[in-house]
């Protein structure tokens, strides 16, 4: 008889035809393709490590540069998208999981589709900017797809997402730190006394703080469960394996700590006021969820957690006005209602000391004008530049005011950016949408089937509050950052359908 297995070569020769290859390459491209190729495997074997390659590609996405001119984002993003295709078709027993806020999504979607159909300016922009939101709820789909469905409530897959979610940020978090205690960066990012405001790898102080105001609730939520979980351990299990389950606890909750530390500083070393009163409202809401999670009768320590917190917010309020905080950082704090007024720019006399707020006013009155001339569709998706420095037709006022020509890219405010760009549909669309992940929050929040989703639906929460306060002032939809809020939403879905599954 013939012997096949002869002529069938082994796995180890194989992976000598592979290598060979390699070991003639220069060492970057070697690397790059061998850590690429491993990726390639792994997510053929489970979606998760596309899921998790994506998020973690955020913060060095404009470092890394692949062949092409792609972008590591992009290429995970690409691996995302197959990766999807292949195990949705690969297990037709599992069909693919849209979840509550799959809807919402879909009909934002279709808003930006409708306004760039009719935008007046680029549909080129337009298209680029539709495709940076489909990574939304494409990464959403991917997390239902990957921790849906499966065997445990808390398996490998969420350790190792919870994980991914936490360490880019705060490894860039404490890039920032040394960036704003050494001064590196450029001389408009200086705070003062040698210090500059961190940014990270992000490249802005403010689109750096809502990326940080992406995670820390996330972060001290975990902590705060975790600080549960070693109190019940301690009171509850017998001593011998008390001990154990204890010491392993306890090095989870400092390491948790420390990572809500690191991420609450480099949000604080930014500087950025918007990332401040979006921190705020995180943590706000972050409270109000605990205070809805807490057996009544841990209610009261939870309200007198509140009022201290109020009462340390109102004293940094104080200490900034009595002159005892640094002059850069009270200097902010003291800014911040000036950020928050609104003026006509047209008779604002330009000063260095408010070039800030009266350019950040300037952008804001040019979005509603661009919604005025356009109020249904907009201007375009990802056309508020091209409006901005558009030349005005005859007869027509100019959207822009004097002196500012230029446009910085958004409109430091989300909702009048996509008014602008998407006009009355899309900032409908999308309230519509901001709506439906608080009721999915709420859900989640009283359904979470134990102490580590609970956890978890608590820390989502608090970043979507976080990034709705934000968004008053800046636009955190950039960067692909929609990355890491799109996959903290599907995790609010998750918490619910946990639930669910527990009681088929």
């Amino acid at each position: 008889m013939l012997n096949l297995s002869r002529r069938v070569p082994s796995p180890l020769w194989l992976l000598l035809l592979l290598a060979l290859p390699l070991a003639f390459m220069p060492l970057q491209w070697a690397t790059a393709i061998s850590l690429g190729l491993a990726l390639l495997i792994l997510t053929l074997i489970d979606p998760v490590w596309a899921l998790y390659a994506a998020i973690l590609s955020v913060p060095v996405q404009e470092l890394i540069q692949l062949p092409g001119g792609l972008s590591v984002t992009q290429a995970t993003l690409l691996l995302m998208l197959g990766s999807l295709g292949l195990h949705t078709l690969a297990a037709p027993e599992r069909p693919l999981r849209l979840g509550r806020l799959f809807g919402p999504l879909a009909l934002f979607l279709l808003a930006l589709f409708t306004a760039l159909i009719f935008t007046p300016f680029s549909r080129s922009e337009a298209t680029r900017e539709l495709l940076r939101w489909i990574t939304v709820p494409l990464v959403y789909l991917l997390t239902l797809r990957a921790l849906g469905g499966r065997a445990g409530l808390a398996n490998w897959r969420l350790y190792g997402l919870l994980a991914c979610l936490l360490l880019a940020p705060a490894l860039n978090a404490a890039l920032g730190l040394v960036q704003f205690w050494f001064g590196i960066g450029p001389e408009s990012f200086g705070a003062g006394g040698g210090r500059t405001r961190a940014y990270g790898t992000i490249g802005q102080p403010n689109s750096f703080a809502g990326y940080m105001n992406q995670a820390w609730p996330l972060a001290l939520s975990l902590t705060g469960g975790m600080l549960v979980g070693v109190v019940q351990t301690v009171v509850g299990a017998h001593a011998a394996r008390a001990h154990q389950q204890h010491h392993t606890r306890f090095l989870l909750l400092a390491l948790l700590g420390g990572i809500s530390g690191v991420l609450l500083a480099g949000l604080l070393t930014s500087f950025s006021r918007g990332g401040w009163v979006g921190a705020l409202g995180g943590m706000l809401v972050l409270g109000l969820a605990t205070m809805i999670a807490l057996p009544p009768e841990l209610r009261r320590w939870a309200q007198r957690g509140l009022i201290v917190a109020g009462a340390g917010m109102l004293l940094l309020l104080v200490l900034g006005g009595g002159g005892w905080l640094p002059s850069s950082l009270a200097g902010r704090l003291g800014s911040i209602t000036a950020s928050m007024r609104l003026f006509d720019v047209r008779g604002a006399v330009v000063t260095p000391e408010n070039f800030a707020v009266v350019e950040r006013m300037a952008h804001i009155q040019a979005a509603w004008n661009m919604f005025q001339r356009h109020p249904i569709t907009g201007v375009g998706p990802g056309n508020y530049s091209l409006a901005f420095e558009s030349l005005p037709d005859s007869g027509m006022t100019p959207i822009t005011t004097r002196p500012w020509y230029t446009s910085r890219g958004h409109a430091h405010n989300y909702y009048l950016h996509i008014a602008a760009e998407a006009g009355g549909l899309g900032l409908a669309a999308y309230l519509l949408l901001l709506a439906s992940v608080a009721y999915q929050a709420l859900r989640a929040i009283r359904h979470a089937p134990n102490l580590l989703w609970l956890s978890v639906a608590i820390g989502c929460t608090g970043i979507s509050a976080a990034v709705v306060v934000h968004n008053l002032f800046e636009n955190l939809h950039v960067l692909n950052m929609g990355l890491q809020l799109g996959t903290t939403w599907a995790l609010l879905v998750l918490a619910e359908g946990q639930h669910k599954e527990m009681h088929i």
